[in-house]
């Protein structure tokens, strides 16, 4: 016995050091999210900090998205007589329709419900915006005092991803509370992170909330530890990210940062009105997602990007497309304001 124990340990320390030998050869990420700044800033902007969220306290329309019919060929307005200036439409269709990889997107306002969009039901691998979602069932979990903050959770090899995050460079054996892999799974869209929290919480409950929601497509499972989403059920989860921001303390917390997140194409194109955001990008799929703040009509954007081998083709149709959305948000504005009048 005392030969077949020696003989195991043997077997671990070998098993530890190859582990170790990939890491320091193979420092390629498997997602091709940049990661940059490796400091761990605690400290983040509040709603009430940043200026156009100042008038959104009072609305909260929530919407039936799940049954939302949307024309996937004419960018339709729905639940609304608002109607899109021609050249804007032109611009928006010529936009989408000349990205040959294929792309979908949804609008939704958060104060009355207008909405447009593509594509909507078609599904795309999640890549980091699973994230989110999984985010808010954390959240959702300490609201009702089943899960605690403060817990400690080790970070192990098996949890290491060489995708993007800061978690995967640490010793293995280091401590993190999950209030701080929550953070670095959003802020930074640490993979390991995301994994450790997957390992302690699963994804029973996750899937539950999920069906309670109207989304049963972004299910995670043994064989699936990313899932799949389409515009529509990434619609519910932020239009479900907003309603928690406004009944729960904990949602507020998880609101303010995604306020705060560091990658978020949003900033890039409309870098002086503040976003929520849990973008994703992988080899084959490049995606935006979140709330536009835009003073008193926050409204929820999802545009989900399929890269047919090109990356930096993808990310800039997001932006063009981030862009026309914008152009078009403008002018609904200023169609509210005169209606109001």
């Amino acid at each position: 016995m005392h030969k077949k124990a020696l003989f195991i340990v043997s077997v671990l320390m070998v098993v530890d050091l190859a582990l170790i030998v990939v890491r320091l050869s193979n420092p390629s990420h498997a997602f091709q999210e940049e990661t940059s700044d490796k400091s761990r800033i605690k400290e983040i902007k509040t709603a009430e900090e940043i200026k156009p969220t100042e008038n959104m306290t009072e609305q909260n329309y929530y919407l039936d998205l799940v049954s939302l019919e949307a024309n996937d060929n004419t960018f339709e307005i729905v639940n609304n007589n608002f109607t899109i200036p021609e050249d804007l439409l032109t611009d928006l269709t010529n936009t989408i329709q000349g990205y040959k990889n294929g792309s979908s997107f949804l609008v939704v306002s958060l104060t009355d419900g207008m909405a447009f969009g593509y594509d909507i039901d078609t599904s795309y691998s999640s890549a980091s915006t699973i994230k989110a979602a999984y985010a808010l069932y954390l959240y959702k979990l300490a609201a009702a005092g089943k899960a605690n903050l403060s817990d400690e959770v080790s970070y192990e090899a098996k949890f290491y991803n060489k995708g993007t995050g800061i978690v995967k460079d640490s010793v293995y054996g280091t401590k993190y509370t999950v209030k701080d892999l929550i953070y670095d799974m959003i802020h930074e869209s640490d993979n390991s992170a995301y994994l450790m929290l997957l390992n302690k919480y699963k994804w029973d409950g996750f899937n539950e909330m999920l069906d309670d929601l109207g989304t049963p497509e972004i299910h995670l499972s043994n064989t699936s530890r990313w899932g799949k989403l389409s515009c529509r059920s990434s619609a519910i989860i932020w239009q479900e990210i907003y309603r928690f921001s406004k009944t729960d303390e904990e949602g507020k917390e998880l609101y303010d940062l995604l306020l705060n997140a560091k990658y978020n194409y949003f900033k890039d194109v409309m870098p002086n009105v503040a976003s929520a955001s849990k973008t994703g990008f992988t080899d084959t799929v490049v995606h935006e997602t979140g709330i536009i703040m835009d003073n008193d009509n926050p409204y929820i954007v999802v545009i989900l990007t399929n890269t047919g081998g090109n990356t930096d083709a993808a990310y800039a149709h997001i932006k063009n497309t981030i862009a026309k959305i914008d152009g078009i948000m403008q002018k609904y504005n200023e169609f509210k304001n005169n209606q109001e009048k």
